[in-house]
C-alpha cells in the first residue's frame, strides 16, 4: 500500500472497500480493490479468483488489470479507473428521456465484444448488470467487476454454484439447473432492455411474481419506435431455454443482427463480424427464382402455409409453468425484493473454483480459437448440487 495514496473511498461492500488511488510516482487515478481474506484456505482461493481472472483479460473493453498484492491480512486488486462512471448511473441521469437506438447500439456492440472476448477464454463473469459496466470519458464501455467470474475446463463444462444478482439471473439458474455462457447472454439482454426503456424487464412486486416473469419469459415490449432487428434481438436473447438463445457469438456474426451493429465496430472487428456472415450468393438467388416461377402463388399460399399452422400447432412447446420451488419461496417470503438488485453467491468449498497452482501459468492456446456455436452453447450433464438446500441452511 506504501506506493499508493487514497484520493477517495467510492464504494463498499461485503467484500471490503473500492478506493480511488494515485501511484506515488503517477498522475493517473486507479480503482483498488481492498478485499478482507478469509482464514480458511478455500476462501483465500475464491477471493483471489478475480486478480487471476482479470489478469487474463486484455481486451478494450474489458477493465485492464495492473497489479495485485496482498498486506496486511488483505488483498488489494488495482485496475483501471473509469471516469464516466457506470450504465446503471446513466439510465438514471436519463431521467426518463430514452436513448437513441445509435447510442444504445454502440454500447452494445461494445458490451459483446467484451463478452465475447471472455468466453473466448472459457470464463463466465456470472453478474453482467448495468451497475458492473462501466464508461471511459470518452464513451468506450468497459465490463468490470470480476468478483463472481469462474473458469470452466472446456466449452462443453457447465456450473452448478448459484451467483449472480436476482433481478438479473436466468430461468436455468432458477430452475437449479447447471448453466454455461448463455446465462451471461440473458444478463446481458436485461442491460440492454434496460438501456431501451430505461427500466429491468421483469417488474414485480413479490419474489414469486419476479422468478415466474423471469422463467416464462414475460415483459413488456420494446416501445414501437425501435428497429425491427432491435426488437428481434431482446426477443431471442431472453429464449427460457438456454438452447435457443443465441451466443456472443451468433450475436456478432448472424446478418440480421450483425447489419445493425455494423457501423458501430471498429475497422478490425467488422472485418471479423464480415467472415463469420454468412453471406447469399446470387447462384441460390436464381435457383429460388426459378422455383417460385414454376409454382402458384395461390398454391404456395394455401397448401404449404397449411402444412405450416398444422405442424406448428403439433409441435408441444417447452416452458416454465410450474410454481418456484415452495421451499424456495418458503426462504424468500422474508426478504425484502429490493435485495434482488444485490449479488449473491451460494457455493459448497469443496466444489469450489481453483484459481492458484498450475492454471496461473498454463495457458489453454485452444480457447483462443475460433469455435462453432454449437460447441460453447450446449450441456447435458445432470447436476446434484442443489443451492435451495444451501440458501435454507444459511438462512436458518
Amino acid at each position: 500500500m506504501d506506493q499508493y495514496s487514497i484520493v477517495n473511498v467510492i464504494g463498499k461492500g461485503s467484500f471490503g472497500r473500492a478506493l480511488l488511488v494515485q501511484p506515488i510516482n503517477e498522475e493517473q487515478n486507479y480503482v483498488m480493490k481492498e478485499i478482507r481474506l478469509p482464514k480458511a484456505d478455500s476462501g483465500i482461493r475464491n477471493s483471489k479468483r478475480e486478480a487471476v481472472l482479470l489478469s487474463r483479460m486484455k481486451h478494450p473493453n474489458v477493465v485492464a488489470f495492473k497489479e495485485s498484492f496482498e498486506a496486511d491480512g488483505h488483498l488489494y486488486i488495482v485496475m483501471e479507473f473509469c471516469s464516466g462512471g457506470d450504465l446503471l448511473q446513466r439510465i438514471q441521469q436519463q431521467k426518463n428521456v430514452l436513448f437513441t437506438e445509435d447510442v444504445i447500439l454502440k454500447w452494445f456492440a461494445q458490451m459483446c465484444l467484451g463478452t465475447k472476448h471472455i468466453h473466448d477464454k472459457r470464463v463466465l463473469h456470472r453478474d453482467l448488470k448495468s451497475k458492473n459496466i462501466f464508461l471511459t470519458v470518452s464513451g468506450t464501455v468497459k465490463l468490470g467487476d470480476f468478483g463472481s467470474a469462474c473458469s470452466l475446463n472446456s466449452a462443453k463444462a457447465y456450473v452448478q454454484t448459484y451467483v449472480g444478482t436476482p433481478y438479473y439471473v436466468s430461468p436455468e439458474i432458477w430452475d437449479n439447473k447447471p448453466y454455461n455462457n448463455k446465462s451471461d447472454v440473458w444478463s446481458l439482454g436485461c442491460v440492454l432492455y434496460e438501456l431501451c426503456t430505461l427500466q429491468h424487464p421483469f417488474q414485480s412486486r413479490s419474489w414469486k411474481s419476479l422468478i415466474l416473469k423471469v422463467c416464462r419469459g414475460v415483459y413488456a415490449p420494446l416501445p414501437s419506435h425501435f428497429s425491427y432487428e432491435l426488437h428481434y434481438l431482446i426477443k431471442n436473447m431472453f429464449k427460457t431455454n438456454p438452447k435457443d438463445r443465441p451466443s456472443v457469438h451468433t450475436i456478432l456474426s448472424s446478418h440480421r443482427v450483425s447489419r445493425l451493429l455494423h457501423k458501430h465496430l471498429v475497422p478490425e472487428n467488422k472485418e471479423l463480424v464480415q467472415e463469420r456472415t454468412h453471406h447469399w450468393r446470387r447462384e441460390e438467388g436464381e435457383k429460388v427464382a426459378m422455383f417460385l416461377g414454376q409454382k402458384s402463388l395461390v398454391t404456395t399460399a394455401t397448401t404449404e402455409e397449411a402444412e405450416c399452422v398444422e405442424t406448428q400447432e403439433r409441435r408441444v412447446r417447452k416452458q416454465w409453468d410450474k410454481d418456484p420451488p415452495e421451499r424456495l419461496l418458503s426462504v424468500l417470503e422474508k426478504v425484502q425484493l429490493c435485495y434482488g438488485f444485490e449479488t449473491y453467491t451460494l457455493h459448497r468449498d469443496e466444489h469450489g473454483d481453483k484459481v492458484d497452482g498450475p492454471e496461473m501459468t498454463i495457458t489453454d492456446y485452444s480457447r483462443l480459437e475460433p469455435r462453432s456455436d454449437d460447441e460453447d452453447t450446449d450441456f447435458e450433464e445432470e447436476c446434484p448440487y442443489d443451492w435451495i438446500n444451501e440458501l435454507e441452511e444459511m438462512m436458518s
